[in-house]
């Protein structure tokens, strides 16, 4: 596993305990699906980036909370592997912009 996989796959295994925790079952759920791509780095990043623009008021709200967002992965802690764009939204998100 490289570097990145293995950081990004750690990332959102505490993003989706943060969002069980402050968002409950369903927002959880519905971001646990990304266990299906924890072998695959590009997978896993297009699964990152089909959530991030479907759910921004999960992330503004596990923001609001101090917990880790899948919009903080994407602007803060693994830029490298998105897009312009991708960064773009999750700056937006995290300032209430959406």
């Amino acid at each position: 596993m490289t570097d990145d996989l293995q950081r990004l796959v750690a990332l959102m295994d505490k993003c989706q305990r943060d969002t069980l925790s402050a968002l409950g079952g369903r927002a959880a759920q519905r971001l646990a699906n990304w266990q299906r791509h924890e072998g695959d780095l590009r997978a896993l990043v297009r699964f990152v980036h089909e959530r991030l623009m479907n759910t921004p008021e999960s992330g503004y709200a596990l923001e609001m909370r101090s917990l880790l967002s899948l919009e903080r992965i994407v602007a803060h802690e693994m830029p490298h592997l998105f897009s312009t764009e991708d960064i773009q939204v999750a700056k937006f998100t995290l300032r209430g912009i959406f």
